[in-house]
Formats: structure tokens, C-alpha cells, sequence
């Protein structure tokens, strides 16, 4: 049993369905009211995560949503600076794409039960996943984040550094004007009060550009307390990228909301938890996706890293065969995961923090040297060499001599 009908959850799903095993998925809210409910994210997904999601078959949008090849970086060394100090754009290794959470989840569920799977719909409480615990083989918690699943999965102190949130997050979805088409390029810009990422994407009003704004708590971009709806949301983030992001106004400028549950607001605390939880009766469940491991949507992780959490759950069930998936079995199959998410998560903590001062320098070399920018941008894709050149200053230099 699967208990989340999220991406990490349905992705898991469909891909032991594929294999012929026998899943039953816990969902909240049936598949229309996931489509037609509120924004719940604004995300890009790079290519190992869809390479997943064509291996399943479940790739629905690929003739519809604007395809993304380049990334577009800017730095502004002051927070009302007129032009960035740093720009440059580097290749993508795949395309990427930013569909609306909403239609993928809505999407798969429905496939799901098409292929044959069961899904029950309820809020499951812990006293529910001990029920379910007696009557499956494994059960698998993956229904994001919250008070109970937190007590059931403790933190782990050593691998999360932050106690509250870094970032005040308020993406929108934006229609640009008839005949304006979207650029192919993820537009992420960086600055002392916060950051912008601007993503071509597809939602249910069509193609739209996704706006990301992640606000320095307490500084100049946290003023989101009196916004209650997307159109307040949009002039202030039209106004707020006019003044610290000038370079990127002009996209924005003629552009409109795309619908009125189209923007989003809040906050969330970066987080890593032991993903083995011990239920009352006793009995171990394993968690998954944002209930395991929650990271700043700032680096761009979040989708990326539920479909690895899918593929590398899915590929530690098959290879255990018939025994049993006990408390070892658990442990192996996150151990299997985080070999890569602990990249992910000390990439997303890290562009959290002022950027150190090899870092400054890699990102300022990246403006003359093409391979600089691509490797930096392949971090998004695929972060498991981070820390081999970007995080030690010694490697960083030592790379920074190698290719001037």
C-alpha cells in the first residue's frame, strides 16, 4: 500500500503495477478535484525524472508543453541594481518540462485505475496506516508533510541544518499576450533579498509562464502578508521584479494571471526525517518523497527527486523478491535513495545561504567559459558531482585553472 497520491506515490505505483505487483494507493481527493483544486506547486522536471515517466508510459503532455533547453542565470550584486553583474546561459544535456503538478497527479491517478489498481479514498491518520500495516506486505507513507507523519517520522538533526524556513515561496502562473510565445530558457536570477525563476510551463488554461519569487525572510521581497488572492499576488510580484529584477520586467509586463487559483504562498522548513517510522502496534512503515525529505523549492529539486525516490523504491522491492520487506529491507531502499538525494539536499540548503567565495567565482567564470555554465546548469539535472567541484574551495579552484 501506497498511502499519497503525490508524484513520488503515483510514480512508485504505476511502476510496481508495471511489474505485475499487487498495489493499493490511499488518496485524499479523487483525481477532478485535484485538476480543478488549488496551485500546489510551480516546478521544472528535468530529464532523468522524465526519462521515468516515458519508461512508465504515463508522459501524457509531451506534443503540448514548451520544452526546455537552456538555462538563463543572472546575479544582481545590490538589491536595486539596474543590470546583473553576472549573465550567461548554458545547454541543458535534456530538455526539460514544467507541467502543472495538478494535471500530472490528477492524470496518473486516473491511469492508475485504469491499469487496474486500487486506490481508496481517505485522510489516513496513523491508527489508519496500523490497519493497513496488518493486512499489507509494505505499507509506504507518502502523503507530504504534516503534524502526525512527523512524530511517526522524527528529524534527523545531522542531515537538516535549518530549523525554520529560509525562504518565503509565492509562485503564479501568467498568461503572456496572444502571439507572444515562451522562450525555451529556465530564467533563474539571484540577488541579496531573494531569487526569480521564470518557467515556460503547461497548465490547464494552456501554455503559461510560471513565476517563482523565493522572498529573504524579513528583507525588502517578504512583504506578502496582506496578499489574498491572484491578482493582488500578481501586482506585487510585477512590482517587486520591477524593482530588484528590472532586466526581467519586461516579461511580465503585458502579461496576466492565468486563472484564479493559478498563485500560491507560504512557507516550508528544509528537512531531512529517519524514513524508518515504528507505528503503535509496532510495525515499521517507510516513508517517501516530501514526508522522508523536504527540500527549499529553490533548487528546483522537488519533482526531480520524487521520481528517484519512485525508481529507487520500485528497483529495491523487485530486487528483494520474496522475502520479507522488514525494518533492514526499509533501511536499504532509502539508504538506495539517498545516495542521490543527499546531493540534491546539500545543493538546495546551499544556494539557501550567501554563495561563498569560489562560488562567486565559478558563476562569474561561467560569463567566458561556456563549460563552467553547463556544468553549473547540469546540477539541476543531476547533482550527484556537486560536491566533487563546487562546494570545496580547493576543487573549486583547482577546476576554475584546468579549464581557463
Amino acid at each position: 500500500m501506497i498511502v499519497g497520491a503525490g508524484q513520488s506515490g503515483l510514480l512508485l505505483a504505476l511502476g510496481l503495477q508495471k511489474h505485475g505487483y499487487d498495489v493499493t494507493v490511499v488518496a485524499d481527493r479523487h483525481a477532478e478535484a485535484v485538476r480543478t483544486g488549488p496551485m500546489l506547486s510551480c516546478q521544472l522536471v528535468f530529464g532523468p525524472a522524465l526519462a521515468l515517466e516515458r519508461e512508465l508510459g504515463v508522459d501524457f503532455w509531451t506534443d503540448e508543453v514548451p520544452l526546455v533547453t537552456d538555462v538563463s542565470f543572472t546575479a544582481a550584486a545590490t538589491p536595486d541594481a539596474k543590470e546583473p553583474a553576472i549573465a550567461w546561459t548554458a545547454g541543458l544535456t535534456a530538455p526539460a518540462a514544467g507541467v502543472d503538478q495538478r494535471l500530472r497527479m490528477a492524470a496518473w491517478l486516473e491511469e492508475f485505475d485504469r491499469r487496474g489498481g486500487e486506490i481508496r479514498y481517505q485522510r489516513a491518520t496513523v491508527g489508519d496506516i496500523d490497519e493497513f500495516a496488518r493486512e499489507f506486505d509494505l505499507v509506504v507513507v507518502a502523503a507530504g508533510r504534516g503534524e502526525q507523519f512527523e512524530r511517526l517520522f522524527p528529524r534527523n538533526d545531522e542531515q537538516s541544518p535549518y530549523l525554520e524556513p529560509q525562504r518565503f515561496l509565492s509562485p503564479i502562473y501568467v498568461r503572456l499576450p496572444d502571439g507572444e510565445s515562451l522562450t525555451s530558457a529556465l530564467r533563474f536570477g539571484m540577488g541579496p533579498v531573494g531569487e526569480i525563476s521564470l518557467i515556460p510551463g503547461l497548465t490547464s488554461a494552456g501554455p503559461v509562464m510560471g513565476v517563482g519569487m523565493f522572498a529573504v525572510p524579513g528583507g525588502p521581497m517578504d512583504v506578502w502578508a496582506d496578499i489574498h488572492d491572484t491578482d493582488q499576488h500578481f501586482e506585487l510580484a510585477r512590482t517587486l521584479i520591477r524593482k530588484h529584477f528590472p532586466w526581467r520586467a519586461e516579461i511580465i509586463e503585458h502579461a496576466e494571471p492565468a486563472g484564479p487559483l493559478m498563485s500560491l504562498r507560504g512557507r516550508l522548513t528544509p528537512i531531512v526525517r529517519h524514513a524508518v517510522g515504528t507505528l503503535p502496534s509496532g510495525a515499521p512503515v517507510l516513508a517517501l518523497g516530501d514526508t522522508a525529505v523536504t527540500n527549499d523549492p529553490l533548487g528546483g529539486q522537488g519533482g526531480n527527486m520524487a521520481a528517484h525516490a519512485a525508481r529507487s523504491y520500485r528497483d529495491a522491492i523487485v530486487a528483494q523478491g520474496d522475502r520479507a520487506f522488514d525494518e533492514q529491507f526499509m533501511r536499504s531502499a532509502f539508504a538506495r535513495y539517498w545516495a542521490v538525494a543527499e546531493f540534491a539536499t546539500r545543493f538546495s540548503n546551499d544556494l539557501l545561504a550567501p554563495p561563498a567565495e569560489h562560488v562567486g567565482l565559478i558563476l562569474k567564470t561561467a560569463e567566458a567559459v561556456p563549460e563552467v555554465g553547463r556544468r553549473f546548469a547540469g546540477v539541476f539535472e543531476n547533482p550527484t558531482d556537486y560536491t566533487e567541484w563546487l562546494t570545496d574551495k580547493d576543487a573549486a579552484l583547482k577546476y576554475l585553472h584546468r579549464v581557463r
